[in-house]
């Protein structure tokens, strides 16, 4: 029966002339073209960076107006992803081109523009914090999402990288085990945390 017309002179739905893949419907090519730029490269830095549900607010703002400024004042693409059931964290992930264009710190360095955005991202959710627990001292973690092909990077030959950053700004790093990655990660993430 299949291309046969049925009794009403129309082809049944599943015997459609378009593929699957929805090739039937017109393309907007302005969609194509912002979707092609928020696409992440090869050479371009990417942060994924695991925000608590409770303080996603001060990143995305009323109406989205906060991610709309981090976005404006580092040119660097920030995307938050859907709440993931039984996760306390969501990832955001922020990326930009590697090229060093942005001033960052007291002197002026250049850093990537995805490197200024997870600062000021990171700042948005700690300062809730300091309103919250004005005089008690503070410990301050961060908790990013690393794909396992690339978490050697952090460790280096012998952990000497990751020591070195240690050393260098006496934070505590630490790749957590599987058992401690949240369900919102992919399955090839490794958890990285800094204290």
């Amino acid at each position: 029966m299949s291309g046969q017309k049925n009794d009403y002179g129309k082809r049944s739905h599943y015997q459609s002339d378009y593929p699957v893949n929805g090739g039937g419907k017109r393309r907007n090519p302005e969609d194509e073209r912002e979707r092609e730029s928020n696409a992440i490269g090869p050479e371009d830095t990417v942060y994924r960076y695991l925000c608590p549900n409770r303080k996603i607010g001060s990143i995305i703002g009323r109406g989205g107006d906060i991610v709309k400024q981090l976005r404006s004042e580092t040119q660097a693409k920030i995307r938050i992803n859907d709440t993931v059931h039984g996760c306390e964290e969501r990832v955001v992930i922020i990326y930009s081109s590697s090229e060093e264009t942005n001033r960052f710190g007291e002197n002026d360095d250049l850093v990537a523009p995805a490197l200024d955005a997870l600062f000021k991202v990171h700042d948005r959710v700690m300062a809730e914090d300091v309103d919250d627990q004005f005089e008690e001292m503070q410990i301050v973690t961060v908790r990013l999402l690393v794909a396992s092909d690339q978490i050697g990077c952090v460790i280096g030959k012998g952990g000497q990288v990751v020591q070195n950053i240690r050393n260098e700004t006496r934070a505590q790093i630490r790749i957590l085990g599987d058992e401690h990655l949240p369900r919102c990660a992919l399955s090839s993430d490794e958890l990285l945390q800094v204290l």
